[in-house]
């Protein structure tokens, strides 16, 4: 394996499972014996691979597709090779005793990992994964096989922890985390897994069950399983109160987990994030809409990014419909719109840079008028276009200068520099928000603020929101003088 490349790596490794699953020739314990040396080569590899897409979330396009498709390709492959094992085993059980139990595992593992990378892209899980796992657990189920096996050094696990595992994964409601975000939730399911539950029979532990007859997304049990269904019921059992004691720790001590070190460096408050979501959907608390959506077709024009956003709002006495001067500028398909933000479509051609947490400014081409938003939510659909959620900031957003008071000009100090403005008529308000460019300290110095004829002194209140670009935050307002 090349040591500096851990994509050629990954590439060569899943070339090689390929070439097993078209020997039709082999036997079954050679074959198992060839899958798993490759397994457990390819383990430091796809560490590697998760490592950089999680660490570079800006990742230019050509390099994020070159890491995702080589390492789903990865777990695809090997997901086939280890049902190729399981299929011989079912031919011929009598042959095969010595590895029953780690082959299910084995398999298991492998299609909670493509579930995990379908996740990480805001894909919808295909198909067949569904089908494979139903079947799989199927098997489990007919042929009494769920023992707890070491797939590798210090990881042991059952069958129906993994299939657990992958349904709670696909069920939990994550589209508003970025993918470091969802690595930290499965870690959170990895820990708690021991106690999840899963019955024939619906009880008030389970919040979801699964058609194991017409396998498709688990659904929750408010809603009833069709005619002819083979359901299984699931939720977190014992792991809902487990959590919630964790989170109690978390917010009492502030410090991480002692679990958690495996994880590498992990950010606290993207961590108690996290758990709070995990903890609320896993007690069936998840928030329902306060607005309803309604369907609305048009184009809408969009400008990414804090400077580009700059840009957009700085374009004076120039027509609102004429943005085509900005290079980033894209035209997106409205599909519904709700009080305070819009559900859309992105092209294929459009939409690259597109995140969770992204800013934007758009334009309804149907009402002319400019407003700040940020993306809340990201799907990936049928032929790649991209659906996405974006929650409006401000329908009045202005450009201003801001500094720390007592600096003599914008570029004296680290807080200097341009900011946005959410809030309309400003001097008249007790509070505003701003966005301002990460990189310009939003401490506890008072700020003074220009915004046109108006010179306004700010006392920083709360942080709303921190994100790689921005940092949006309310202020009080101290002092307003009558003109520049």
């Amino acid at each position: 394996m090349p040591p500096d490349n851990t994509v050629i790596a990954v590439k060569d490794i899943t070339a090689a499972l390929e070439n097993l699953n078209n020997a039709d020739s082999m036997a079954l314990s050679e074959r198992y014996a060839e899958i798993e040396i490759l397994d457990g080569v390819a383990v430091s590899y796809t560490h590697m691979l998760l490592t950089e897409y999680l660490d570079t979330p800006r990742q230019k396009k050509q390099r994020e597709t070159r890491l995702w498709d080589g390492t789903y390709g990865y777990w695809s492959e090997l997901a086939t090779a280890y049902v190729r094992c399981v299929q011989r085993y079912a031919e011929d059980p009598g042959n095969a005793e010595d590895f029953r139990d780690k082959v299910t595992v084995a398999l298991a593992r492998a299609l909670r990992r493509q579930m995990q990378w379908t996740r990480i892209r805001y894909m919808t899980p295909p198909a067949d994964l569904w089908v494979r796992l139903a079947d799989l657990y199927f098997f489990v189920e007919t042929s009494d096989v769920d023992e707890e096996v070491e797939i590798f050094s210090g990881e042991t696990t059952s069958m129906k922890r993994e299939f657990l595992k992958s349904l709670m994964q696909s069920s939990l409601s994550c589209e508003n985390f970025q993918p470091r975000g969802q690595d930290l939730a499965v870690v959170v399911f990895s820990q708690f897994a021991g106690m999840f539950v899963i019955s024939k029979v619906a009880t008030s532990e389970h919040t979801h069950w699964f058609d194991l007859r017409h396998p498709m997304a688990p659904a929750r049990t408010t809603r009833t399983p069709g005619p002819g269904a083979d359901a299984r019921y699931f939720g977190a059992g014992l792991a809902v109160s487990a959590l919630e004691k964790t989170l109690k720790q978390l917010e009492m001590t502030r410090q991480l987990p002692a679990w958690l070190k495996a994880a590498g460096k992990v950010d606290p408050v993207l961590f108690r994030s996290v758990v709070r979501h995990v903890s609320r959907d896993w007690r069936g608390k998840t928030q329902a809409r306060r607005n309803e959506r309604r369907k609305h077709t048009a184009r809408l024009n969009v400008v990414p990014g804090f400077q580009g956003i700059l840009q957009r709002l700085g374009i004076v006495g120039g027509d609102s419909l004429d943005f085509t001067s900005l290079p980033n500028a894209e035209s997106w398909i409205i599909e519904d719109v709700i009080e305070g933000g819009y559900g859309v479509v992105i092209p294929i051609v459009a939409g690259g840079w597109v995140e969770v947490g992204s800013l934007v400014s758009v334009e309804d081409q149907a009402t002319h008028h400019w407003q700040v938003g940020v993306v809340r939510r990201v799907t990936l659909i049928q032929g790649g276009q991209q659906s996405v959620g974006i929650q409006l900031l401000s329908r009045h957003a202005t450009t201003v200068q801001i500094q720390l008071e007592g600096q003599s000009a914008p570029a004296d100090g680290d807080t200097a520099g341009n900011a946005i403005l959410l809030s309309a008529d400003a001097a008249d308000q007790r509070e505003v928000e701003l966005l301002v460019e990460r990189g310009l300290v939003v401490g506890l110095q008072n700020v003074r603020m220009r915004d046109g004829a108006y010179q306004l002194v700010l006392r920083p209140k709360t942080i709303l929101e921190r994100n790689a670009a921005y940092v949006y935050a309310a202020f009080s307002v101290v002092e307003v003088f009558g003109h520049a």
